[in-house]
């Protein structure tokens, strides 16, 4: 009976429709496994900047510096996705490191090493070493210097006072390092123009006495600047001007201001070029005594007060 079904028709169906399945699954995995890698034997490449280099150390006991954060690898192989992948900082499995774990204090050479690169995929590291300077950690305690190049302030103005809101901070440094450190520095953006009072935070800096920046760990390592400066200022007189239309029975409006003169404040070349102020009330549909508030304008520098008060008395035609 067995030896019947074997060799009817029907056997003979069922066998060719098993191995056309078996067929198409091994054909789809060879396909799922093949897919990413160039069957033309094409190289792909990627080059990443500034990837992250992990320092190994007893960072209990060693202050590392001199040394830069950062390297350059180039990858290259014949599967693009791992290339892609690797170039991605989200999907990437390689990290970069240096092994200073048997080093004592000193400055030294070292190399820097790729772990973690995916099979297939190979990577060169540029530069190939790290200089660095190991130092014994110590900490010790420096007053916040405020700082304000007098670059910063226009002509005429002058610096009142320098403050911050951190007036001593811990710094961590190494041993030979921290001698030479001469201050912390609070100073003001260079890009800040002291114009006028400057309130900000900013970042500490230890500096030698050269000005020259030092590796160190500040806690904490900004704080809150007050610049108050001493602006230029100058008097002037307050010109009362009439606009609009007088009422018809009226032949004149008198005005009298709060404040005949008003300190300006500014630089030298834009006071220079003011004489005196500007306070224009309009008069149209007054016909009696009213007092109206005017703002001072006065190009390129700030006035005290800002605004005057003038009383309009209205003077009717006589007969």
């Amino acid at each position: 009976m067995a030896n019947k079904f074997f060799n009817s028709k029907t056997f003979y169906i069922l066998a060719s429709v098993f191995f056309a399945i078996v067929l198409f699954f091994n054909t789809n995995a060879t396909s799922i496994r093949n897919q990413g890698t160039n069957q033309s034997g094409e190289v792909y490449t990627a080059t990443i900047n500034n990837v992250p280099v992990e320092l190994k150390y007893n960072s209990n006991k060693y202050f590392v510096s001199g040394y830069n954060s950062t390297a350059t690898v180039h990858l290259s192989g014949y599967n693009r996705l791992s290339i892609t992948n690797e170039e991605n900082s989200d999907t990437r499995n390689f990290f970069l490191s240096v092994d200073l774990t048997k080093l004592k204090t000193g400055k030294f050479d070292v190399p820097i090493r790729i772990e973690q690169l995916p099979g297939g995929v190979t990577a060169t590291i540029e530069p190939k070493t790290m200089n660095i300077t190991l130092e014994d950690k110590v900490k010790k305690e420096f007053e916040v210097t405020p700082k304000a190049d007098s670059t910063q302030l226009p002509e005429g103005f002058t610096i009142d006072s320098l403050s911050v809101s951190d007036e001593k901070v811990k710094v961590t440094a190494g041993e030979e390092s921290i001698k030479k450190i001469q201050a912390i520095e609070a100073a003001l953006p260079n890009d800040v123009n002291l114009n006028e009072n400057y309130s900000g935070t900013v970042t500490l800096h230890a500096v030698d006495s050269t000005g020259k920046i030092l590796p160190a760990q500040i806690e904490p390592s900004t704080t809150h600047l007050k610049v108050v400066v001493n602006k230029l200022t100058k008097d002037v007189p307050v010109k009362v001007t009439q606009k609009g239309t007088l009422d018809k029975t009226l032949s004149s409006i008198k005005t009298k201001v709060s404040d005949k003169t008003v300190t300006l404040s500014g630089e030298k070349s834009a006071l220079e070029a003011i004489n005196e102020v500007e306070a224009s009330v309009d008069i149209s549909g007054v016909v009696k005594e009213t007092k109206v508030t005017v703002p001072i304008r006065a190009t390129g520098v700030s006035a005290d007060p800002q605004e005057v008060e003038v009383t309009l008395t209205p003077v009717k035609i006589s007969g």
